[in-house]
Formats: C-alpha cells, structure tokens, sequence
C-alpha cells in the first residue's frame, strides 16, 4: 500500500497521454499534419537509413541541392530515443515517443511537487497540468518541442534537490550533491540533444531563476553555501553541455552559415506573438474554435496560443494567487516545504512575466527587447516563452490544492453564487449552441461560442460541487473523482488536436514517385517558392481547420517540402529551419528571375507548379491539383565554364546571377572575398558518401558541382588536396589542370571532431565521477535529501 501510496500519482499523469494517444499507439493511425509530414518524418527515415548503413548521417544530399544533417538541430539524430527509430517502424515510434514525452513532463512535475513536499493529489493536477496542458499536447506535431519541453520540470527539480542539499541543517555526503549534479549534467545534455533550441534556453532560464530566487530566500544560509550550490548546479549544467557538444558544435557551424547568424527578421521573430483574447480560453477551450471541430476563428494558428491547463487546476492556481494577495497586504509570506519562501509569489511574478513577453509585438517590450538584449532576436514566435505561463499555473495549482478546504462563510456563499452562475453559463451557451444556425460564418460563430460556454458553465459547476462535498479531512474517494475530473477535463479539451492518418500514409511511397522519378532522370525537383506555400497552406494545411485525413495523401502525393527525400527524389528546395545563406540568396534570384539559365545550373529537371505553366507537361499529383513540368534546357549538376568572372563578394554574386545574359555553361562567377581561399588543403581519404567525378579539359580550368557549398567540404584531383571555392554564390569550384582527371568531394566537418572530442571528455569525466559515487543510496530526486547516517 505504501508504494502504491507513493507511486499512484506518476500512474495517473503517465497512463492520460497513453490513453489519448491509444489509436496511434496501436498501430491504428499515424501523426502526418503539418511539420511531421513535411519535416520530422524525412528527417529521421534519412537518419535511421544512414544509421543502419553503418554511418553517420552527416549531409542530406536530396534536399536543397545538399545540406548538413547532423548539424539541423530539429533533426535530433543523436538524441537516444530517436535511436528506436532504429529497430521499430518509424510510423510507430513517433506517436510512441510523443505520448511518453508527455508523461515524462507530467511526471517530472510529480518529481517537483513532490520534493516540496506537496501531498498526492497536488502532485497528481500538477503533473496533469502541465503534462497534459494544450501547450504541449497541441504542439505534438513539432515533435522536437514535445521531446525538449519534457525535460523542463526534471531540471528544475534537480536544481531544486541541490538547493535543498545545501539547507543549513540538510547534512549529506559530498557524493549525494555530486549525485545530484550527475542527474542534473543528464538531464540538461539529454535537453540539448532534443532538438529545439528556443525550449532549451527559455528551460535555463527559469532554472536559473528558480535557484537564484531559492538561494536568495534562504535567510539562514551563508554566503560560502549558497556560492558551493550556485557552483555545483553550474558544473552540472556545463557537464550536460559538453556531453551535447557534438550536436551543438555543427548546429552552431550551420547557425554562423545561415542568414540568422547574427539576428533573425524583426517579422519573423515577432510571427506569433500571444494574442490577448486567448486568455479567455483558459476557461473555455474552444470559445475562438478550434481546428479539429471544423474551424478556428481566432488569430494566427490554435496551438501556438493554446495555454489551457484544464479549469479546476486554473480555478486552484487563482485561489493561490488570491490567498497570497491577502498575504500580501497583511505583509505575511507563503512558505512551502522546506523553509521555501514566496513560491506562490515567484510563480506569480514568472506567469505575469511570461505573459507580458509572449505578447510580443503587442507591447512595446519584446521589441524593445529584440532591438537591445542579446538571444531576443535569434527565435521565432514570442508565445512559445508561455510555458513558463503553464509551468507557474500547473504549480500554482498544486499549492492551491494542498490548501483546498471545505468552504466557509464567505467562500461557502460564494461558492454557491458561482454553482449557479456557472448553471446559467450553461443553459445560456446550450440554447445558443442548439438554436443558432451555423449557415452563415457569424452564426457559426455564435454556435461555437455557446457550445463553448456550454461546456465551460457544466465544467465550472461539478467544480463548485466538489469544493462543496470536500469534508474536513478529505477521503479517498473524493480525491479520486478531483484527479477524475482534471483527467476527463484534459482529454476532453485535446481530443482532436493531432489528427491521424492511416498507416499506409508512410507504408506506400507516393503515387506520382515513379512516374516524377523516371522524369526526373537522377536530377532535381523544384517548386518556385511561392507556389510552394501557396500549395502547402493554401490546399493542405490550412491554419483553420484540419480538415480530413485525406489530405495528408495530396500533401504526400504532391512532393512537397522535404517530402520528395521521403521518396528517394532529389529537390532543389529546402524546408528546414536553418540554410546557408548563400543557398537563400541564390533562390531569391530563383524566386524573383525564374530564369531558365539558373533552373540548368541547380540541375532541375522539373518543376511543381499549381498553375498552369507553358512548359512541357510530364505528370500529374494523384491528388491536390499540382502538376510537373519540364523546366527549360538541359540540367546539369557538372560544369565546365569557359570564361571566370571574379567580382569581390556575396553580393556582387549574387547581382551577376540575376543578369538576364548569364549563362552558367559560359561563365563561373567566382569571388575575390573568398573565405574558402583562407583554408589550406589538406589530405584525405575519401568516405563511401564521397562524390567521385572523372572529367577531361583540354586547358586547365574550373570544374563547378551544383552542390551546396558548406564548411567541411573539401576536394581532391587524382587524390592531391585542392581548395573548394565559391563557385556561382552558392556552390562548389575547384581548379583542374589540363587532361583527364578523377575529382573527388567529401564532407569532413572539422566541428563535429571537435565536438567529438569534447563530449568524449564529458563523458569520460561524468562516468568517472558515477563510479565513484557508485553508491545511489535514497537519493532519488522525487524524495528527500541524504539524511546524516
């Protein structure tokens, strides 16, 4: 009974996700919409097909004439638990890895609660909370923020644990603190290895500010203790860096390369900034609509603002907030668990925070930010920083629930006075939901909005039901129908929220494949930029509603994205979050020119275009209105340019391109910058990826390859080192002497060595350090500190 007792709570915020994602867990469905379909999915077939090659997946040559694969940080190759991609169908292990994410976000909120000595039921609505919140459930497509959000609650707790091991009185073994700082180092690098940067850093933060705010509020403890714990989460965190360097030393490579390396766009920072009126769904979900009921009508997309975390905890949260109001003007101070003073206020102050900076471009402080404090510019979509929004509500809600007590006075009128105004919410919303006629857009509306307030006025009535029936010392059973009641509450509000296809979606290969591959004939694929948008959001993935399954079928018929590298077909296009520079410059010519001499140079052999075009017509999409044609001229990936134009920069290139007379069969623009020049050769030898190329000049010359050029590319003529230039802005050129000759390109990425190197140090040193300390004893990090022995 008593691990029954101990463990009833993680049961509870693991078996939800499972239950809500059961269809996909059986092999029933599968997650395709939106970024999954269109990014992740490619991304981890490319890597675990490299993987069982017996190589690392260093370049995806099929997309965007060649880019780093290792290095896209989303791609999460080395995270572990993308590695069961390995042994099981990759259709199957996504939705399986996105639902345990899930439950390991939940249960590492248990683990919080938990060490601040919050009873069950608090641990079991905060784990659900935030486990369950629509901030995570509804993002499940953009599988690298589900895998790095999970790990939050874990790292904060783990600062939390070392925090308490330096208590004045907590007397333990320097290896209970190093233990602790071992968990912490895994967590931090397993954090960094997930995929989403932006997660990461917004995680740091408020493990940072959750210590210093701890270490600030130990009155008692003296300047040398809080210096050892600020040092040992410190540590922690570098070891957990440096364990992840490998992944983070190529990401960075790839950062300096791409046109975000200093700052990204003002507009593109500022895409999805919180809009206010979402607040409002904190009580009622679905008041704006919602995309798996037939419509949103709300601003910018459903999930990027989704902040519900189901009523009776938000209800709870504001009681908190509420009681330490009062505290406040009666100038007492809230403590928690271990002498832990002013956590209602701290989290307080991180949701008001986090509301603020989630607002975005709708204030004036994000901007001021963006223009002024360093890392505000790098990241898109402002509301993402919401989860500290959720983080601080889901904990609220347990403190709120640890002082639930039976209604009295005031509260029990009160309570009375909102059981019947949550009664009338609900006959008003239900007469709105079934009268109004959705035949017109405003009364669909209106519809949507009563049924809505409908759910919302019975939600918030059994609320005031069970404060009402909750006795002086509450039993077992009523405890059981609260967490029943928060679980049904959540899979009720996101149900719907990731849409599943059938298996064969991936099963199958794309219906126009063979007839676009034979087409192709080993070239490139390209849809023009913005026929390429107007295809995937104007047909396939509307912002206002999810529409049928079937449409996954269009978008996978269509070769859309990095869909085409599903299908084994090379693309000259590039869906991924970071690209060169010099690959973008080159297709905004591509965008604004169409020119013909440039389509020859990237070796397209076919373009993807909803609009009729007056060019060959080669095939059709099985579905989705997209038609290939055959771009103009002979395409070719190898050039031998008879004449050199040297001017003295990107720029400059980048203008010569976009000359009406340029012809890539005549012309090699190289460049008089050239950082490539600054490296020396040096020998190789060649990978079984490496590209071999026989070629003849009657004179020495140029030889161009329209591969993306990129650091860590180098070349060889019959196996002596050259140097690889820019060739045409954006690819790669060597000199080659006059006769018959072999060229070789291999990628050799001098980043990832030395991220090898770095975290084979941190592994050596925290393996190290887990032997000595060999001895875990209780010092779990749901539990208390080592007590003196």
């Amino acid at each position: 009974m008593k691990r029954l007792r101990f463990a009833w709570p993680y049961g509870v915020v693991t078996a939800l996700p499972l239950l809500l994602f059961g269809p996909f867990l059986l092999g029933l469905r599968v997650l395709y919409w939106g970024t999954i379909e269109f990014q992740f999915y490619p991304w981890h077939a490319l890597a675990a097909d490299a993987l069982r090659a017996g190589h690392l997946p260093l370049w995806n040559p099929l997309l965007g004439n060649g880019t780093p694969l290792l290095a896209n940080y989303q791609s999460a190759v080395l995270y572990p638990p993308n590695w069961l991609a390995l042994v099981l169908p990759l259709d199957l292990v996504q939705p399986w890895l996105a639902a345990l994410h899930l439950a390991w976000a939940g249960a590492g909120m248990v683990a919080l609660t938990r060490r601040l000595k919050l009873p069950a039921i608090s641990q079991a609505i905060s784990g659900l909370a935030f486990g369950m919140s629509q901030y995570l459930v509804s993002r499940v497509s953009f599988l690298s923020i589900n895998a790095t959000v999970a790990w939050l609650p874990w790292i904060v707790c783990l600062v939390e644990y070392q925090v308490q091991l330096g208590l004045p009185g907590a007397v333990c073994a320097p290896r209970a603190r190093l233990r602790a700082a071992l968990l912490l180092a895994a967590c931090v690098a397993a954090q960094l290895l997930a995929g989403h940067a932006q997660t990461t850093w917004y995680t740091l933060l408020l493990a940072a500010a959750w210590g210093g705010w701890r270490l600030l509020s130990l009155e008692q403890a003296g300047a040398r203790a809080r210096a050892r714990t600020v040092l040992w989460c410190v540590a922690a965190i570098g070891a957990g860096g440096l364990m992840a360097a490998i992944q983070l030393l190529p990401t960075a490579e790839l950062l300096r390369q791409s046109p975000r390396a200093s700052a990204a766009a003002f507009d593109f920072v500022m895409t999805y900034s919180f809009s206010p009126w979402r607040l409002l769904t904190l009580v009622a979900p679905d008041l704006l609509g919602n995309p798996a009921r037939g419509q949103f009508f709300g601003y910018g997309n459903y999930w990027e603002d989704a902040i519900y975390v189901g009523l009776l905890p938000l209800l709870l949260a504001m009681g908190m907030a509420t009681k330490t109001a009062v505290q406040w003007f009666r100038r007492r101070d809230a403590r928690v668990g271990d002498g832990a003073r002013g956590l209602p206020t701290f989290l307080i102050a991180l949701a008001a925070l986090s509301l603020l900076l989630g607002l975005g471009r709708n204030t004036p402080v994000f901007p001021f930010l963006y223009w002024h404090i360093p890392t505000f510019n790098l990241f898109q979509a402002p509301t993402r920083i919401m989860v500290w929004f959720e983080f601080a509500l889901a904990l609220l809600a347990g403190l709120g629930a640890a002082a639930w007590k039976p209604p009295q006075g005031w509260a029990l009128y009160w309570t009375h006075l909102g059981a019947a105004g949550a009664a009338a919410m609900a006959v008003v919303g239900l007469i709105a939901w079934l009268r109004i006629s959705p035949s017109t857009q405003t009364g669909l509306q209106i519809q949507t909005m009563g049924r809505a307030l409908a759910l919302a006025g019975l939600a918030l009535f059994l609320c005031a039901l069970l404060s009402l029936t909750l006795q002086a010392k509450a039993g077992r059973r009523w405890a059981v129908a609260v967490v029943a009641f928060v679980a049904l509450d959540l899979w009720f509000a996101n149900a719907g929220l990731n849409p599943g296809a059938l298996p064969d979606l991936y099963r199958q290969p794309p219906v126009s494949a063979a007839t676009v591959g034979a087409a192709l004939g080993g070239h490139r694929l390209l849809y023009f930029p913005n026929d390429e948008d107007t295809v995937k959001y104007d047909r396939f993935v509307s912002f206002k509603s999810f529409g049928p399954a079937d449409l996954a079928y269009g978008a996978r018929d269509s070769l859309l994205a990095d869909g085409s590298a599903r299908a084994g077909l090379a693309s000259a296009n590039n869906f991924e979050p970071l690209v060169s520079a010099r690959y973008a410059a080159f297709m905004d010519v591509i965008s604004s020119t169409r020119s013909g001499a440039l389509l020859r140079l990237m070796d397209v052999a076919l373009i993807a275009s909803p609009a009729p075009l007056s060019l060959e017509h080669v095939a059709d999409s099985a579905s989705g209105g997209v038609r290939f044609y055959r771009a103009p001229g002979v395409p070719q990936r190898v050039w031998q340019p008879r004449h050199i134009l040297t001017v003295a920069g990107p720029a400059e290139a980048q203008a010569a391109l976009a000359d009406p007379n340029f012809d890539p069969a005549e012309t090699l623009i190289l460049e008089v910058d050239d950082a490539a020049n600054t490296a020396a050769a040096t020998p190789f030898r060649p990978s079984a990826a490496a590209t071999t190329i026989p070629v003849t000049f009657e004179q020495a010359g140029w030889l161009l390859l329209a591969d993306t050029d990129y650091p860590g590319w180098v070349a060889s003529v019959d196996g002596q080192p050259v140097l690889v230039r820019h060739g045409d802005l954006a690819f790669r050129a060597v000199a080659v002497p006059a006769g018959a000759h072999t060229v070789v390109f291999d990628y050799e990425p001098t980043s990832l060595r030395a991220g090898l190197v770095l975290t084979l140090i941190g592994l050596g040193l925290v393996l190290g350090m887990a032997a000595w300390s060999a001895d875990w004893g209780r010092g779990w990090v749901g539990g208390r500190p080592n007590a003196k022995r």
